[in-house]
């Protein structure tokens, strides 16, 4: 069996060390899911191509229950996810679920937020479903509301329609949805890679170790998932963007 615990509504890790590490980390790899639907099969085969791999998921809602059931075949070593789930609650989700985990002495019901505001890798990241931001229209709103609280990147769901934008300072993502995509969008989920490189100024500024700078470089892959007549899923990159962003 694998242990897992419940850091939080929504967050559910390894263990909490694992969860208060991916904060400060120089680099990080996250998993961006949203809208499931019920294609359990799906997300257990994206977990197992590409989830072990990420150090942590971010679900932006609809679909809960299918992220909480292969949570628990993992609890149980059935499967391997990544070591952290951060989770938002949909238009189509429940404000509270069952106890997922049992290895407390009181399970406590697994409470999904409307949005989660987390620092990962030196970045501040919203994660939420998007339906309470308009995103049909366009992300400008959700991007503001990110803004307003100092996060960088904003991740969301809702429209079925993978995607990536930018206003002011912040990039919004949506991964798109595994097998119900809208649109002319395909299928499938993505990828963001977070990397920090320390700067350092010219020898014998004086001030080399003040002049130090951070700068974090990424980029968003946008992931096509396919499922061939015999049910079998793969998965290919279609689409790459850059990232960069200065501390």
């Amino acid at each position: 069996m694998n242990k897992f615990t419940r850091c939080a509504n929504g967050v559910i890790a390894a263990d909490a060390s694992v969860f208060n590490r991916l904060q400060t980390a120089d680099s990080a790899s996250l998993l961006l899911l949203s809208d499931t639907h019920g294609a359990v099969d799906a997300v257990r085969w994206i977990f197992t191509a590409a989830g072990s791999s990420c150090d942590a998921c971010l679900f932006a809602g609809d679909g809960a229950a299918d992220i909480l059931s292969l949570v628990r075949e993992a609890a149980a070593g059935a499967l391997t996810i990544p070591p952290v789930i951060l989770m938002a609650q949909g238009n189509c989700d429940s404000e509270r679920y069952p106890p997922v985990l049992h290895n407390t002495e009181e399970p406590k019901p697994f409470g999904l937020p409307m949005y989660q505001q987390k620092l990962i890798a030196g970045q501040r990241i919203l994660l939420t479903h998007g339906h309470l931001y308009h995103v049909e229209l366009d992300s400008r709103k959700l991007c503001m509301a990110a803004e307003h609280q100092g996060c960088t990147i904003a991740v969301y769901g809702h429209t079925h329609i993978q995607n990536i934008e930018n206003f002011g300072s912040v990039t919004a993502i949506n991964p798109g949805s595994p097998l119900r995509p809208r649109g002319q969008s395909y299928g499938g989920f993505a990828i963001i890679s977070l990397r920090t490189l320390q700067a350092q100024p010219a020898a014998g500024t004086g001030n080399e170790k003040d002049d130090a700078t951070a700068e974090l470089f990424g980029s968003v892959q946008f992931y096509r998932l396919m499922q061939d007549r015999s049910g079998s899923f793969s998965a290919a990159v279609h689409a790459e963007y850059p990232l960069r962003f200065a501390e």
